[in-house]
């Protein structure tokens, strides 16, 4: 794709500025994906990008491609885990052990967005409601917890992604978290939004139930609430994959590293290890 078509679509989808300065790297990835025939409806989702945030979203998942890509790993795009469902998973990845790894991609929203769909959330009882008070950076993770609920269940707990659980097949959830917490999301943050306080030392304790911790009897009735609200991820998610873009602040032309957060009830950390260490040269570990 040529910069001058790159630079219409993105002044069609609503961004004003000057991006000829990013336009070069991002079309170099295009076309590099392009080039493998398997990306035509990823590209033409960004082609016709409507709005900002689908083509934000769109650059997001092309160069998340273009890091495995580039890297020599090849991936499928927008794969069906269940022959028979309506929806698709946005990336397969066929590890060396012959596993499946299926990645949905999260563009978080920004926070106006997100704050008012918690907010309807709160006059419904919902139970972010009981935990919704506290200081800023919970209610960032509490945010996280929300986006990457939103990718596998409805808001009543149907689910919409990863209807088929299979022996050989890893889900995960990749969410880009780059618009939050003014940019200081650390692992601490990670692993408050998946396994909750008990992961980390008290000073970074922030009274977070995670997606993947499990619940106790001594608990109050409304974090026995919150747990049965995440049953299904904890049983159908084995990871969050927390995406951290480099350089901070780009919103087109950027490469992004990882932390993994495994969850433990469902892979061994002998398999996430190898999985991390497989990962690394497309995705490497986040520096902080």
């Amino acid at each position: 794709m040529g910069e001058k078509t790159l630079l219409a679509i993105i002044k069609k989808s609503g961004w004003k500025g000057a991006w000829e300065e990013q336009l070069r790297g991002l079309s170099s990835k295009l076309n590099l994906l392009e080039d493998t025939g398997r990306y035509r409806r990823l590209v033409g989702n960004l082609e016709t990008s409507n709005d900002k945030g689908n083509f934000t979203a769109c650059v997001l998942e092309a160069t998340i491609a273009f890091q495995f890509e580039s890297r020599g790993i090849e991936l499928d795009y927008e794969v069906r885990q269940d022959p028979d469902g309506t929806g698709s998973i946005d990336f397969r990845w066929k590890t060396a052990s012959g596993r499946a790894v299926y990645i949905e991609v999260c563009l978080l929203q920004q926070d106006k967005a997100t704050t008012d769909s918690i907010g309807g959330q709160l006059q419904n009882g919902d139970v972010y409601g009981i935990i919704g008070d506290g200081d800023s950076e919970k209610q960032d993770i509490i945010r996280v917890q929300h986006a990457i609920l939103e990718k596998v269940q409805k808001r009543d707990g149907t689910p919409t992604k990863f209807l088929a659980i299979h022996k050989d097949a890893i889900n995960i959830v990749a969410v880009d978290i780059s618009e939050i917490i003014l940019g200081m999301f650390d692992s601490h943050d990670c692993k408050l939004v998946t396994l909750g306080d008990p992961s980390v030392q008290a000073v970074y304790r922030r009274e977070v139930f995670g997606l993947f911790q499990e619940s106790m009897p001594a608990y109050p009735e409304y974090i026995q609430s919150l747990a049965r609200s995440y049953d299904r991820v904890g049983k159908t998610l084995h990871g969050v994959l927390f995406l951290f873009r480099q350089p901070k602040g780009e919103l087109f032309n950027y490469s992004v590293e990882r932390y993994l957060a495994w969850n433990p009830n469902l892979i061994s950390e002998e398999n996430a290890t190898a999985i991390c260490n497989e990962i690394e040269p497309a995705l490497p570990l986040v520096k902080e």
